[in-house]
């Protein structure tokens, strides 16, 4: 087998049980405005970047949109960064979210520096926004979801690990993606594998 046929395995083959919960959970683009969004940014962003660099994209059995190299995408890529969050923030302003929230792993490279500019991106189109730097993004993004601080909102990441907790799910890369140019999303992986899910 492969390397990118064992990375197509890891991220878009999934347990029957978890992808029945992921489409159950997965919400539109209507159900965002008034909403709360979490957006898990080095996901999306990564994703985003991926689409940028002509990278294959694919839509796995959950309907989630990924790519095959994750965060590698991200290391060094400053410009390309902070060109997906115009991409987040161009959506957004259709989409009409009250309040965002921005999560990144305080880890990450650049993490700092990207979501103080992201947060200045958004604000000057009339955003409510918070970035929040978490030692772990996705149990801060499980906990914000679930509303163990307080709040309520819809999740935007292709995390499974977060997908598969989370109540309200948008694929946000997935959507800016398919809006810009659906014929680079490869769908064929999706149609073998929900015959079998269908069986």
């Amino acid at each position: 087998m492969s390397r990118v046929e064992r990375s197509l395995l890891l991220r878009c083959v999934h347990r029957d049980e978890y992808v029945a919960k992921v489409l159950r959970s997965a919400v539109s683009r209507e159900a965002i405005s008034g909403s709360n969004l979490l957006i898990d940014l080095l996901n999306v962003s990564t994703t985003l970047i991926a689409f940028l660099e002509g990278e294959c994209l694919y839509k796995c059995d959950d309907g989630i949109i990924r790519d095959l190299g994750g965060s590698r995408y991200w290391r060094g890529r400053r410009e390309r960064a902070l060109e997906t969050i115009n991409l987040i923030r161009d959506h957004l302003i259709a989409v009409k979210p009250v309040n965002i929230y921005l999560v990144l792993d305080r880890l990450a490279p650049m993490s700092g520096e990207i979501l103080k500019n992201a947060e200045k991106i958004f604000r000057e189109s009339g955003f409510n926004v918070e970035g929040i730097l978490a030692d772990r993004a996705d149990k801060k993004i499980i906990e914000l979801s679930r509303g163990l601080e307080d709040l309520i909102g819809v999740v935007a990441t292709s995390d499974s690990l977060i997908l598969e907790k989370a109540d309200q799910i948008y694929d946000l890369a997935g959507e800016i993606i398919t809006s810009i140019d659906p014929g680079r999303v490869d769908r064929s992986i999706y149609a073998e594998l929900s015959i079998k899910h269908q069986l």
